[in-house]
C-alpha cells in the first residue's frame, strides 16, 4: 500500500469517526437521541471528507 492510499484511507476513516462522534457527544450532553443528531453528524462527516484537506484524493 502506498503512502497516498494509506493517507486516503485514514482520511475516510476520520470522516466516519467524526460522523459517529457527533451523535454520541450530543447524546452525552442532552441525554436523548434524536434523528437530527444523525443528520448533523452526517453533514459534519461529509464536510470533513469533502473539504478537508484539499490535497487528498
Amino acid at each position: 500500500m502506498t503512502r497516498t492510499s494509506r493517507v486516503a484511507v485514514l482520511h475516510r476513516i476520520a470522516s466516519l469517526v467524526a460522523a459517529a462522534a457527533v451523535p454520541a457527544a450530543l447524546f452525552c450532553i442532552n441525554g436523548v437521541l434524536e434523528p437530527w443528531m444523525f443528520v448533523l453528524g452526517a453533514v459534519i462527516g461529509f464536510g470533513c471528507w469533502y473539504f478537508f484537506p484539499f490535497f487528498l484524493p
